[in-house]
């Protein structure tokens, strides 16, 4: 028996490759790679060619076979698989794309592209540790497994709908527009949780308003309205008015004090880490997914892109395994020490449901570190950081809880009422982690009984205005992609988008985001998200179409997730699709479209004619219609910036870049223009070849 191990890129492979040549199977394997997607559905035009015309007559388009092309950066890729496939040697194929649903759907869109007809194994797993890749070896799942069909089904699917939404609504949405206008499942009502927040923003009138600091030397408290549950005063007037009312001295009315009892947050889904990374380090989502890949592919931590934060109970068993790793950093070594020495404890943490629950696992388990040592591994700054992160959620859910006390304090002074809060930490418990990230000290209150008398030293009015809501950081609006249950006010809708986890997953949200910065829907601002004027008038414009709400793409990753779990089938989830296209294309060819035309920025001149080139969709290009100069705004998956755009024009180095090969290796260059021909220029320690 004779296997071809098609793995989804060619660094897993490798690693595969290693492990292989070290066991003994009862069958042999040879060994190929992807680059990621290698094929992809074919363009509307390929399908039939009067479909190339943007014509509300032609929507919506439906194929009635969806077939596939070969992406132009990976059709070598792609003819020496195929190739190797027609020398018919093998017996079966192994599909050891990454384990969930976008590596389904890599696999088998190939396959299907290939008219591919042998057998399939599935190896499937979320480490890459040796010791996970023999047990996946040794134990391939069938290609008939309930849950691998399941979820190759789902993946299928997945992308049909997101073909059909984006091309048809997208079409009609610019040619009702006058200008490209994307649409898309996901990425029009994360647009339109971004614009409402803008909108909040433009249209807040900021009110003044007053509130009267007591001082008795001991602490500080603010005016209160016990009824009203009010400090803040509407005129300086009344302020005015009640500070010369104001005793010599003030009582001690009423101490409340609760004790709160913090448990170590769950593990990391990498919702989670990349919320946790742009707080302390201000990493985008995409940044943060990258490092995460990164360390994976180093074998250092497990499966990134998973919406789980839980472990299964078999990899709880061996969690010592991983505490040693721990121990094995001087910045860690203590704590990981401690509580490897509490073996007993360390048993009685994996049964709490917390942490780890078999039912609440997806494809795959929550983030943590492997059983491999970073030993002499070269990590980057960044790499250290979100390791780092990911260390202290293991090690913290194997410490006390943090514990502290809240304390409110009522002051009566004349008349009227002052009120003081203050936190005392009891046991810092597992904090002692965080002690770099902490925001603030907690601030105690002096020790009080009440009936006690303090001498009032001063007051002072405090005159302050009302703020509008913050702009979303990266962090907060992930935080709202996965609660988008919150813009809904239909108890229903809400127990939906609940149960679909919100809208997009862990592992598109950051490419989410990313899109609409890169189309000018979005901007950056410092580390805030904020909706341009273009993004503003494409949701206005949009209204009540079932694009904008949230409910729209949570009731279809409800239905794609109940095709995994079995309970939809995949022939019902085609009849319902193609009836949502046609309803929700109908209603975006009768809207009106009121969308501003894009400003034109020119760029420089254009070093072939003369004449000015601008920013288009996809690239640089020259306003005038003969010439022929263009440069893409991505080459080898590097981003060309307008301002990198400005210093090629200007005859100037690009800043360094970093570029994939086909091969898979990465690495950094700058770009210069040569004439009409784009030169990579490399530093000493990075010379390759393209």
């Amino acid at each position: 028996m004779k296997a071809l191990l098609i793995a989804e890129k060619p660094s897993l492979m490798r690693d595969i490759q290693k492990v292989y040549n070290k066991i003994t199977l009862p069958y042999t394997i040879d060994f190929t790679s992807f680059v990621g997607h290698v094929v992809e559905l074919k363009e509307p035009h390929e399908y039939h060619a009067e479909w190339k015309k943007w014509s509300l007559d032609l929507l919506p388009m439906m194929p009635t076979k969806y077939e596939f092309r070969v992406k132009k950066s990976a059709y070598k890729v792609y003819k020496d698989i195929e190739t190797l496939l027609k020398t018919n040697q093998y017996d079966f194929i192994i599909n050891a794309c990454d384990a969930g649903m976008e590596g389904e759907n890599i696999f088998y869109s190939f396959y299907k592209k290939a008219r591919c007809t042998l057998p399939v194994k599935r190896f499937w797993t979320s480490q890459t540790t040796d010791t996970a890749i023999r047990h996946s070896l040794e134990h391939l799942i069938d290609e008939n497994d309930e849950m691998i069909r399941n979820l190759r089904n789902a993946a299928m699917y997945r992308m049909i709908f997101d073909w059909l939404v984006g091309l048809n609504l997208t079409r009609a949405a610019t040619v009702k527009g006058g200008r490209t206008i994307k649409v898309g499942r996901v990425m029009t009502p994360t647009l339109a949780i971004v614009v409402k927040r803008e909108l909040e923003i433009r249209d807040f009138v900021p009110t003044p308003y007053f509130q009267l600091e007591l001082d008795t030397g001991e602490l500080k408290a603010l005016w209160f309205d016990p009824i009203a549950k009010t400090n803040k005063l509407d005129s300086l007037e009344a302020a005015q008015v009640i500070q010369t009312k104001l005793a010599s001295t003030a009582f001690v009315k009423q101490i409340e004090t609760e004790r709160k009892t913090i448990f170590a947050p769950s593990l990391h889904s990498l919702l989670e880490l990349q919320k946790e990374a742009n707080k302390f380090y201000g990493f985008t989502s995409a940044e943060t997914l990258k490092i995460a890949q990164s360390l994976y592919e180093k074998k250092l931590i497990t499966y990134p892109r998973t919406e789980s934060k839980h472990l299964p109970t078999a990899f709880a068993k061996t969690i010592a395994h991983q505490l040693q790793v721990a121990a094995s950093l001087p910045q860690f070594e203590q704590v990981a020490k401690h509580i490897l020495n509490n073996e007993a404890h360390i048993q009685k943490t994996m049964y709490v449901k917390r942490y780890v629950d078999d039912k609440k696992l997806t494809d795959h388990h929550a983030i943590t570190i492997t059983d491999v040592s970073v030993g002499k591994k070269s990590l980057t700054p960044a790499e250290v950081k979100i390791y780092e992160l990911i260390v202290k959620r293991l090690l913290a859910i194997f410490l006390p809880p943090y514990v502290l006390d809240k304390t409110n304090v009522l002051l009566l002074c004349g008349e009227h009422h002052f009120k003081a809060s203050g936190n005392t930490v009891i046991d810092k418990g597992y904090t002692v982690l965080y002690e770099a990230q902490k925001r603030k000290e907690e601030r105690p209150l002096p020790l009080l009984k009440e009936g006690q008398q303090l001498n009032v030293q001063s007051s002072q009015i405090l005159s302050k205005m009302t703020e509008p809501p913050a702009r979303y950081t990266d962090s907060t609006l992930l935080d709202a992609m996965f609660h988008a249950g919150r813009f809904v006010e239909d108890k229903t809708l809400q127990a939906i988008l609940k149960d679909a986890e919100g809208i997009g997953t862990s592992a598109t949200r950051a490419e989410i985001m990313e899109k609409l910065l890169s189309i000018g829907m979005m901007t950056r601002e410092g580390k805030s998200l904020a909706a341009t004027d273009f993004g503003i008038d494409v949701i206005r414009s949009l209204g009540e179409h079932d694009v904008v709400s949230p409910v729209l793409t949570a009731v279809w990753s409800k239905k794609l997730k109940d095709i995994v779990d079995g309970s939809l089938s995949s022939r019902q989830f085609y009849t319902d699709m193609q009836q949502f296209i046609h309803d929700t294309t109908g209603k975006m060819k009768a809207l009106e479209m009121a969308v501003a035309e894009k400003e034109v920025v020119i760029l420089g001149k254009c070093v072939t004619c003369g004449d000015s080139v601008v920013e288009g969709f996809k690239g640089y290009n020259c306003t005038n219609k003969s010439c022929k100069f263009y440069i893409s705004k991505s080459l080898m998956k590097g981003k060309i910036t307008p301002t990198d755009m400005k210093k090629l024009l200007a005859g100037k180095e690009t800043r360094e870049i970093l570029f994939t090969w086909k091969s898979g290796k990465k690495g950094k260059a700058k770009l210069k223009l040569n004439g009409e021909k784009l030169e990579f220029l490399f530093t000493p320690s990075r010379q390759q070849k393209k």
